[in-house]
């Protein structure tokens, strides 16, 4: 049973691009905040999840965190395509970027068990580790009362984009 919003879904099916996918998935996930805040880590965020350049007391308009997604997004789906040496299909891309770019970050997402079998052609078995990336700040996801419990959803709604062929 599918678990991504209809309107992911649509654009799915209509054959929209990475970025477009990516951008509504994470506006889903993230929100798009125009005051600055910090994230479980400790990371100064904005926009749909955007930490380059932020800092206490930010505040933006709509026009500049659009600006500021697109450039994010588009930067995180060229590590992507980087650093894969598999073929992807658009909903992949944006699951996978999703997931490492902006969720574990890139560097350790490279050294995981998810982007060796990624990499080795394993997709399935790869899509399956997202599952594994559970926990935030120490604390289990899991567990609801730690107030992270969207993480176990968004990691199973990038591993569906990540299955699809």
């Amino acid at each position: 049973m599918s678990i991504l919003s209809k309107k992911i879904k649509e654009m799915i099916v209509t054959g929209a691009s990475a970025s477009i996918l990516l951008t509504a998935f994470l506006n889903e996930c993230e929100g798009d905040k125009l005051h600055a805040y910090q994230d479980s880590s400790g990371i100064w965020t904005i926009c749909q999840g955007v930490t380059t350049g932020v800092y206490e007391g930010m505040t933006l308009t709509k026009a500049q965190c659009a600006i500021r997604n697109k450039v994010e997004a588009e930067k995180a789906l060229a590590l992507v395509e980087h650093y894969t040496e598999v073929p992807l299909t658009e909903p992949q891309k944006a699951g996978v970027a999703s997931f490492c770019a902006y969720n574990i970050g890139i560097g350790r997402c490279r050294q995981s068990a998810f982007f060796r079998k990624l990499n080795s052609g394993d997709r399935q078995g790869a899509c399956a580790e997202m599952k594994r990336w559970i926990f935030d700040g120490g604390r289990d996801c899991r567990i609801r009362s730690n107030n992270c419990y969207g993480q176990i959803i968004r990691r199973q709604q990038e591993k569906e984009l990540c299955m699809v062929d």
